[in-house]
């Protein structure tokens, strides 16, 4: 199972590791070049910027959506409480609304009394 990377890390990380690679050329990687490794290091930081401007859009419209969220789930709960005082705990109309009617709730169940056993005296 893969564990999320932070990818500003993982972008610090290889910029390092690009700053050392340019200054120390006879280090050598079998399969990875170093141009490829800065190409993909860009890639990932315009990737990156990308994502935080998208991110400066998106979080208006998602505290407007939670504020809406918020505001009607109360008028939800204050219409479902009309509901019941109007037509009832045990009406059509409370249930439609996402109450639970009275006669459909469990009757609580009681718990057993816990019985001691007193200790032998020593």
């Amino acid at each position: 199972m893969s564990t999320a990377l932070n990818a500003a890390k993982v972008k610090a990380d290889i910029d390092k590791i690009v700053e050392i690679m340019t200054a120390n050329t006879d280090f050598l990687m079998k399969d990875v070049t170093l141009a490829a490794i800065k190409t993909d290091a860009t890639a990932l930081g315009d990737t990156i910027k990308k994502i935080d401007s998208l991110d400066l859009q998106i979080t208006p419209l998602r505290n407007q959506r939670d504020d809406l969220a918020r505001k009607l789930n109360e008028v939800c709960t204050r219409a479902r409480a009309g509901l019941k005082g109007f037509y009832g705990v045990n009406s059509s109309q409370y249930e439609q609304a996402g109450g639970t009617r009275a006669i459909e709730r469990k009757s609580p169940s009681r718990k057993a009394a816990a019985t001691t056993t007193p200790t032998p005296a020593a």
